[in-house]
């Protein structure tokens, strides 16, 4: 549950027309796991398991704050400020201190449009297709692309029409190499209406000297029947001016509300390296509890499937051939 910290009347003593209404809302996500994990590779190429404390394997720990400004006519000021929280350590996530997002933007009937460090889109779309969370897609070596933040961004989301919405993100590079380096372009088309919904996105970013391009685009689709969710979605991944074979990845998952206190839900994602035997796949199994509205414990049983000279995996480096199985049990707190 969100709590409102801030309701004031901006500029109230001033009166007339800039009396408008102001919030400030602080919120966050505490979840930490203890982690069993086997073949770890380490220095040499030995392996070994390992028993670790993680922070959130189901869900990142964050801490935030986010403001709304009525502007008048329909149109208000947003911003976000969120800072990633390891709790296993104290330290702050990602590097810096709003590592998972800090933008200002207008929202109103034309739809939002945000500028600064922000998630991308297929990460508001394709969430809904894919498994999210610590062990997803995107944690393929050719896939991080499909959940990523991008740093001096200008986005905008369309208002649903009939259920449709649009999108568009622009990254501006900054590089002091090249006019284009770093520069990253998304598009993105979403449907949602009743039980079904259904979105797509493409994809093109170039490294800071744009000597390699990435592209990238994805299709997904779920249907809800009752409790039960159904889910696919399909990726595709090029990187131009490396030797690496375009590769694919896919999702078939399903989400069923059990009971009221009991959530299951259950993803087999594959990878595949065209015109190799180097695929990988993983089984995930997550199972939650919930202890109230805003806590719950849960488990997440994942195992990593290699063939060929493919080194996907979770945690240490990659050796080819390895496989990995993950056992994770936590506890998530969101407020």
């Amino acid at each position: 549950m969100k709590k409102a910290i801030i309701g004031v009347i901006a500029a109230a003593a001033a009166g007339g027309a800039w009396a408008q209404s102001s919030t400030v809302t602080l919120y966050g996500i505490a979840s930490s796991d203890v982690v069993s994990v086997n073949n770890v590779v380490g220095a040499g190429g030995a392996t070994k398991s390992q028993t670790r404390i993680d922070s959130g394997a189901l869900s990142a720990s964050r801490l935030g704050f986010r403001g709304k400004e009525d502007l008048g006519d329909g149109l208000s000021a947003i911003f976000t400020l969120e800072a990633g929280v390891n709790l296993d350590d104290g330290q702050t996530a990602m590097g810096r201190t709003f590592g998972r997002g800090a933008f200002v933007g207008l929202d109103g009937r034309f739809g939002t449009a945000t500028v600064g460090r922000q998630w991308n889109l297929n990460d508001d779309l394709m969430c809904g297709f894919f498994i999210c969370g610590g062990f997803a897609a995107f944690r393929y070596t050719e896939f991080d692309w499909l959940s990523d933040l991008t740093n001096n961004t200008v986005k905008y989301w369309s208002p649903s029409v009939g259920g449709l919405k649009v999108g568009a993100l622009y990254s501006a590079g900054e590089s002091t190499t090249s006019s284009n380096g770093g520069r990253t372009v998304e598009g993105a088309l979403g449907y949602d209406a009743g039980p079904f919904s259904a979105g797509a996105t493409i994809h093109e970013g170039k490294n800071a000297d744009a000597s390699r391009t990435d592209r990238l685009w994805s299709l997904g689709a779920s249907y809800k029947l009752g409790a039960v969710k159904l889910r696919g979605a399909f990726a595709n991944s090029k990187t131009e001016s490396l030797s690496l074979p375009t590769a694919t990845t896919w999702d078939a998952g399903a989400d069923w509300a059990v009971a009221p206190q009991w959530r299951l839900s259950l993803d087999h994602v594959a990878r595949n390296q065209k015109g190799t035997k180097n695929d990988s796949y993983f089984d995930r199994l997550i199972v939650v509890y919930q202890l109230s509205k805003r806590t719950d414990i849960n488990a997440n049983l994942v195992r990593m499937n290699n063939s060929g000279t493919a080194s996907e995996r979770f945690y240490g480096n990659g050796k080819a051939g390895v496989d990995q199985r993950v056992i994770a049990l936590g506890m998530t707190h969101t407020f």
